[in-house]
This record gives structure tokens, C-alpha cells and sequence, in this order.
């Protein structure tokens, strides 16, 4: 099934570099006529002086207009040329994660937080991570929607079914996943700026309140100026009275100027944020969708009174229209006669007025959209990776389950069941034997089934429930805090959950591994039966034998599991397969002897 996947990429790479080639011909061929055009108008206006004839000049008007034309035609070709070009890039980047590659996407370190529930743990975030795995978002508040998300990820039986549903629905809409990520790589949109444009409101442009009047103005005074300057033309009034009324829209102009430079270089930074979400909310607002959930989304973007994109095309062109002042010579001409800047921030105000409490939602929507197309690829590149199954019949129960961010062919599937809360597997084992990374996986697939995403598991059923994990404890030298202590507070923090009756999967590896063995066996084993009291449930990895004997004291709360390794041909062979019982195989004497460090 995968490589019918990698040939799918491979075709629609195919096809697009065929479209980019048409695409480059027709660039190519309207080059041509846009020098053919400059030519023409060159030589008529270089033959009408040469003839002195003015008729001549009316000529020029043709290729002066032709030249225009293929202008705006260039730059709509242009952008369908880039877009094609994204998508071809965006093709390639999934052709290297079926690799497993994930360099392409961002990986998240800056959400790495050794404090929170398990997403340390169970590497979330990071190199390799389950979120770069999955991530292919297009902003940084996209990202952090994610990754809220993943931190996040427990929700209700309803919500996870209906989740479910649209990351379904979304998996089979392969060419509108491909062109709704190629647009939003189209635009290199700065860290937060998008935060920034959500959080603008009216207030930062003061004044305009009059609107009749204001209205009066910015209409009276243009008009009244091309007067002016029509009467100056045609020699009936000089021109001296015509520049004197220029100080009339510039003096206005003047009053404003700090107002209008502050906002035009905010709004200078919001252009790439504006065209991205424009061209964005087009997409999610033309697409036929079913899914309830996908259908909230849009019906934020569009609605009888507003469609999103259009109003933020509007604000986008505002930007575009105000960035032209940035030319000196079109500033003076332009606000000595229509107070160009003025105009401009004048519609911005209303603008603001009209859509501020709107934007924010809108741009959410496109987060949320993003969030469950990154979730839909990951389904669609993973087609062997079954959907989990809400059900109160166990807490956790799966069949073949392994470890998803392994290579495929790397992957070892082991079934596994917790029926009940007040339930817990003691896993014991060799080293290297596949403890930790079978806990990861444990917990990084119900991270997954929370998230409504395909699980790496021929069957998964799960009763909801959120995750807390124990096995990346640090010493912290800021906090002045030991290593011992830093994982006390960890299992304090467990314990003080569950005191307030919240039910938690609790997923451990080697509980008091900062003291000494005796204190650590002890200690172990008081902890796990204070848990037990509570509507807890989980897996224990450990090397402490001792803790296995709690079955006898538990034997309907407490399940013995192992890994196993056996020496042949004096190497280490693992299996990587759980079975029913305690480890009796343990490899440190072998593996020191075999590096040399001892005899």
C-alpha cells in the first residue's frame, strides 16, 4: 500500500512538471510581446518626433495599452507558474517522509516542555518527533494550534467520533489537501504576525467619526482640486493659485501624518498574512464539505452577512493601495489631488469598525482547517494504520500495535489490553529489550486516538482518558532541584490528580531511579498501591524484579509482562515481543564484557 502511495506522489509530480513547462512557455511567449510592445511604442514615438507629426502619437497608444495588458497577465501567470511550483515541492517533501524523512517539516522544539503530562516523554516535540511527523501547517499560529492539539488531545466520545469524520473526509480530498498546503507555502508569513493582525482593532486610527462630513471631504476635495487644475490647464486661472490650493489636501494631510505612517508600516507587515488567509478562506469556503465539524469551520467564513475572503481581499488590496505612497512622486501627485493617504486610512477605519471582532475567528478557522489537513496527510501516508474505537469496554485494548514514527519495516506489533481502571501491567526486561519504546508507542497511539487520528494498530479500542507520563526526569540546576526530587514532584503530581478524582493512563519507566535500590523497591512498591486506590490505570516499566511480586498481593489489579533476550553465537538476539510472566534474561554482565569494560 505504500508504494502505491510513493507512485501517487510520483504521478502528480509528473503531471505538474508537464503544467510547468506549459506554463513557463506561456511566461515566455508574454515576455515576448511585452518587449515587441515596448519596441513599437519606442519607434512611434521616436517617428513622431522625427515627423513632427502629433497624429503618430495616438498610435502609441495601442502598444502602450498592449504592454499594460500583458503586465497584469504576466503577473496572474506568474502567480499560477508559483503555485504550480509549490505544488510540485510539496509532492517531493511527502515523497521523503514515505522515507522516513521528516526534515522537510518543522519539528516543534519550541513547544518542548519537560513539565508538561507526557509530551516530553513520549516524544511530541522535537527532531523526529510525532508533531514534525504530522506537521504541515503553513503558519506559526497554525503550528501552535497543533501542537495545543497534541498537548491537549482529550476530549469526549462524541468529539473524537466526530473528529474522526473529518479527518476522514479531508484524507480523501487528496488534490484540494495538495493545493490548499501549496497556497499557504506561497507566502512567507513572519512568526506571530498573524497574532498581530488578529489583536488590530479600530481604536489605533482615532478620529473620522463624523462620517457624513468626512465623507464630504474626501470627496469635495478631490473634485474641487481636478477643477482647479482643469481651469489652470486650459489658461483660466494661473498656476500659481493651482499649487496654492495644493496646501489645502496636503495641510489636511499633515495634520494626520504620524497617524498614517505608524499604520502603514503595520499594515506593510500584515500583506503577506492577508493575501495567504484571503486565498485560503476561498478554499475552505468553496469546497463542498459534510463532515459536522468541517462544516463549523466554514460557516465561521461564511455567512449571509460576511464571506471572509472577500473581506480580507478588500483589506489586502487597503494595504496594497496605501503601500503606494512608498513612491515619493506618486505620494505628492496623488495627495495634492485625491489626499490619497487619507482615503486610504479612512477605509481602513471603516473597515476595522465593520470586521474587527470577526477577524480573529476567521483566522482560527484557517488554523483549526490546517490543523485537521496536517492530521488528514498523516492518515493519507499511513494507510495501513486503522481508526481507534471509542468503547467503554476496556480502557485500552489493541491488537498489533507498534510504535508509529518507526520505519515500517523496523516495526515490531505486539498486542496489549488493560480492561479496567485500578489496573496496571509491570513490564520487566533486559536492557535494549524494547521496554521504553513500547511505552511510547502505548502512549503515542492514544495520543492519536484522542486527536481522532488513525492509530499504528490493526485494532485499537480505547475508553477516553488522558495520559500522564513519568520517564524523562531531569534535575533542573535553576530551581536548584535534584534529580530525586524533580521525579518526587512528578509522581506528586499523579497523585494530586487523582485525589481530585480525575481518571489518568499512567505510563512509568523505572519509578525512584535517583536512590538507592532498597529505598527504590520499597518506595516503588508504596507508590503503586497508593495509585491504586484511585481511577487510575497505566504500565510500568522497570529492572526491579521485586516490584513484580505486587501480583501476588493484587492479583486482579497487577499483570506480570516481559521482554526477552537470549544469547546465540555469543551476540544479544531480542525479539522485541511481550509475553505473559518476569524476566528471567538479563544482558549488563554480557553487554560490559562484550565493550571490554570488564573481564
Amino acid at each position: 500500500m505504500k508504494k502505491s502511495i510513493n507512485i501517487g506522489y510520483e504521478q502528480r509530480i509528473e503531471v505538474l512538471s508537464v503544467l510547468e513547462k506549459k506554463q513557463e512557455s506561456i511566461l515566455k511567449n508574454i515576455l515576448l510581446g511585452r518587449v515587441s510592445s515596448f519596441i513599437i511604442l519606442i519607434l512611434l514615438v521616436a517617428f513622431s518626433i522625427y515627423t513632427n507629426s502629433g497624429a503618430v502619437l495616438w498610435f502609441s497608444l495601442f502598444p502602450f495599452l498592449g504592454f499594460a495588458l500583458l503586465l497584469i497577465k504576466n503577473r496572474k501567470e506568474n502567480a499560477k507558474l508559483l503555485l504550480i511550483q509549490k505544488k510540485i515541492s510539496t509532492n517531493k517533501e511527502e515523497l521523503q517522509y514515505l522515507k522516513s524523512d521528516f526534515s522537510p517539516f518543522e519539528n516543534g522544539t519550541n513547544f518542548i516542555d519537560s513539565s508538561h503530562n507526557f509530551s516530553h516523554d513520549l516524544d511530541v516535540f522535537g527532531k523526529g518527533s510525532l508533531f514534525q511527523s504530522i506537521n504541515r501547517t503553513s503558519s506559526s499560529e497554525s503550528e501552535e494550534t497543533l501542537a495545543k492539539l497534541l498537548q491537549h488531545p482529550f476530549v469526549s466520545e462524541n468529539e473524537i467520533l466526530e473528529r474522526q469524520k473529518g479527518i476522514a473526509e479531508l484524507t480523501s480530498k487528496v488534490e484540494w489537501r495538495e493545493e490548499f498546503r501549496a497556497t499557504g507555502k506561497l507566502f512567507a508569513t513572519q512568526k506571530n504576525k498573524t497574532e498581530l493582525v488578529s489583536g488590530w482593532n479600530k481604536e489605533e486610527i482615532p478620529g473620522f467619526e463624523n462620517l457624513k462630513l468626512w465623507k464630504f471631504i474626501l470627496w469635495g476635495i478631490p473634485v474641487f482640486m481636478c477643477l482647479i487644475f482643469i481651469l489652470a490647464y486650459f489658461a483660466y486661472l494661473p498656476w500659481g493659485v493651482a499649487i496654492l490650493a495644493a496646501s489645502i489636501p496636503l495641510g489636511l494631510l499633515g495634520n494626520k501624518l504620524k497617524l498614517i505612517n505608524k499604520q502603514h508600516s503595520k499594515i506593510s507587515q500584515f500583506l503577506p498574512v492577508l493575501q495567504q488567509n484571503s486565498q485560503l478562506t476561498k478554499l475552505i469556503e468553496d469546497e463542498p464539505f459534510e463532515s459536522t465539524i468541517l462544516l463549523e469551520f466554514q460557516k465561521k467564513l461564511k455567512n449571509k452577512k460576511n464571506i471572509a475572503s472577500e473581506e480580507i481581499s478588500e483589506l489586502a488590496k487597503l494595504t496594497q493601495q496605501l503601500d503606494n505612497r512608498s513612491n515619493p512622486v506618486f505620494a505628492i501627485v496623488m495627495n495634492a489631488l485625491f489626499i490619497w493617504d487619507l482615503q486610504y486610512l479612512f477605509r481602513l477605519k471603516q473597515w476595522l469598525t465593520k470586521n474587527e471582532n470577526k477577524l480573529k475567528y476567521w483566522l482560527e478557522a484557517v488554523y483549526n482547517i490546517e490543523t485537521f489537513l496536517s492530521l488528514a496527510t498523516y492518515s493519507y501516508n499511513n494507510p495501513t494504520f486503522s481508526q481507534a474505537i471509542p468503547s467503554s469496554e476496556s480502557v485500552i485494548k489493541t491488537i498489533k500495535l507498534a510504535h508509529p514514527l518507526l520505519p515500517n519495516k523496523t516495526r515490531i506489533a505486539n498486542d496489549f489490553e488493560t480492561k479496567n481502571l485500578q489496573e496496571f501491567e509491570i513490564i520487566t526486561g533486559a536492557n535494549m529489550a524494547g521496554k521504553s519504546t513500547f511505552l511510547r508507542a502505548i502512549g503515542i497511539n492514544l495520543i492519536l486516538a484522542n486527536c481522532g487520528a488513525p492509530v499504528c494498530a490493526e485494532f485499537f479500542s480505547f475508553n477516553p482518558i488522558t495520559i500522564f507520563s513519568s520517564m524523562r526526569t531531569s534535575d533542573s540546576l535553576k530551581n536548584n532541584e535534584s534529580y530525586f526530587y524533580s521525579e518526587l514532584k512528578r509522581l506528586q503530581t499523579i497523585v494530586e490528580k487523582l485525589k481530585t478524582g480525575e481518571k489518568l493512563f499512567v505510563i512509568l519507566d523505572e519509578i525512584l531511579k535517583g536512590t538507592n535500590s532498597k529505598d527504590k523497591a520499597e518506595g516503588s512498591k508504596k507508590f503503586v498501591k497508593q495509585i491504586l486506590k484511585y481511577q487510575a490505570a497505566g504500565i510500568i516499566a522497570t529492572h526491579d524484579l521485586s516490584l513484580c511480586s505486587l501480583r501476588d498481593e493484587f492479583p486482579e489489579q497487577i499483570k506480570n509482562k516481559y521482554f526477552d533476550v537470549e544469547i546465540e553465537n555469543d551476540q544479544l538476539v531480542f525479539d522485541y515481543k511481550l509475553k505473559n510472566g518476569i524476566c528471567s534474561n538479563m544482558n549488563a554482565e554480557f553487554l560490559m564484557k562484550k565493550m571490554g569494560i570488564t573481564n
